[in-house]
């Protein structure tokens, strides 16, 4: 964290244009200077500290500033250094600075890149928003199978300083074709003549470039990867996807899972940066649409008036029964969506997880139902009420393992985000069903019209 007095140390140092100190203050990190810029309290204190920083470190500090502060520092700098920095910049933090900033600023920074980068910048931008296309960048160690160890290491040490990595580096046939991958360990501990086509690993797992992010984060998981070839359709490698672009699509894609599994609609900015009402829109819209299908539990409780005036203490477990119902089914979709997002289960496994459910279901329902009845009985004295609870409440559980685990596969079967059968739309749901249940099963054991 950023100490509140080294901002304030350097706000006073810049209203008494005291520059050079400024520098004398500025920590090591790209990171931790990013941090100090974003922490002081305008625009200007933050150009004129950007300014400070040394011109081998300024490409480094900027990608680390949101896309926002970015935006905001580039109008404010000159042609020139826009052009410096542009230029300089990760093509995937160029793109995705790109993304965010309106068309007429794309097509003026455009304007400014050098023919080749603003070739890769337009290819990149071709890729849909969601596919990994969008964080590849071009700058990977490629070398040929007819190579020797000692050419590949004087031809790493010639490119290196200019690439994302070398640590790992692909290697491609004369039509450009991804053939293999060989780790910088093997190239340097191997014989100076040995070629190499005999140290390199020719199974090398890749994605094209249309693959989803998200797919393509369950492969950096599934077979811990630090880096990800991306190629086209004739397996020509286009570039290379580092783990620290992925870790960012991960929380961005947990984050969106959180918010439906809430019933809130994605929220793009963090939340004290969001607009207040963008944040009641993308609150209360789920809430609207809960509150109207909720309601029909008023029609089901007026559909039993008579019922409940015959007995009116079936009325004193209702909420019981609703926030048990609604909690198991909370449960339920909670850990099949997260197990979905994972990879730890699949469409073809709906038949299995709705037998464990309904088994898991059961259990707990029996569970439950001993323990409503022993309170029912306790508070009313009366064993035909406790068995009718008892008895709603284990077959409500059931029915909200069942649909909790059930509809979030049915949801990715439709080719459908499966958050979106959130914890509050499952409640709602088992609300529902549940209060309709209870009375069912009330007036037959009660013997009430």
């Amino acid at each position: 964290m950023i100490k509140k007095n080294l901002i304030n140390k350097i706000n006073y140092l810049i209203e008494e244009k005291k520059y050079p100190e400024i520098k004398n203050l500025l920590p090591p990190h790209p990171e931790d200077i990013a941090r100090i810029i974003s922490a002081l309290p305008t625009a200007s204190c933050k150009l004129i500290v950007f300014r400070l920083v040394h011109y081998s470190r300024a490409v480094d500090v900027f990608e680390y500033l949101s896309t926002e502060e970015e935006e905001e520092m580039l109008k404010s700098l000159n042609s020139q250094e826009i052009k410096g920095i542009l230029n300089e910049m990760s093509p995937d933090d160029r793109t995705e600075l790109f993304e965010e900033v309106p068309a007429e600023l794309v097509k003026k920074f455009m304007s400014l890149l050098s023919p080749e980068e603003r070739k890769v910048a337009v290819q990149i931008l071709n890729y849909p928003d969601d596919s990994i296309g969008r964080l590849i960048t071009p700058d990977f160690v490629q070398l040929y199978e007819g190579m020797t160890a000692q050419q590949a290491i004087d031809h790493i040490r010639s490119v290196g300083l200019g690439k994302e990595t070398i640590y790992h580096c692909y290697v491609l046939d004369n039509e450009k074709k991804l053939i293999g991958i060989v780790s910088l360990k093997k190239i340097v501990l191997a014989d100076q003549q040995t070629k190499v086509s005999e140290i390199m690993f020719r199974e090398v797992i890749s994605v094209t470039a249309f693959a989803d992010q998200e797919e393509a984060t369950n492969i950096f998981k599934r077979y811990d990867l630090i880096v990800l070839p991306v190629v086209d359709n004739n397996n020509k490698l286009l570039g290379i996807v580092t783990f620290d672009d992925l870790v960012d699509v991960l929380e961005d894609e947990t984050t969106e899972d959180f918010e439906k599994i809430a019933a809130v609609l994605p929220v793009e900015k963090p939340y004290l940066e969001a607009n207040v009402f963008s944040l009641v829109w993308k609150r209360s819209f789920w809430l609207i649409v809960l509150v109207i299908f909720e309601s029909i539990s008023a029609f089901v409780l007026q559909r039993h008036h008579a019922t409940i005036r015959q007995f009116i203490a079936l009325t004193f477990f209702i909420p019981v029964l609703v926030a048990m119902g609604g909690n198991t089914g909370t449960q339920s979709a909670t850990i099949i969506i997260r197990s979905l997002a994972t990879g730890d289960i699949g469409v073809k496994d709906f038949f299995k997880v709705i037998f464990r459910e309904s088994f898991v279901g059961v259990l707990i329902g029996l569970i439950l139902a001993v323990v409503g009845a022993i309170i029912v009985a306790v508070l009313q004295k009366d064993l035909l009420l406790s068995l009718a609870v008892s008895i709603s409440m284990g077959v409500t559980i059931l029915l909200a393992t069942t649909l909790g685990g059930s509809l979030p596969i049915l949801f990715r079967k439709l080719k459908l985000d499966p958050a979106l059968m959130s914890g509050p739309l499952i409640a709602t749901i088992v609300d529902v069903v549940g209060i309709l249940i209870y009375f069912e099963i009330a007036k037959l054991i009660l013997g009430l019209n």
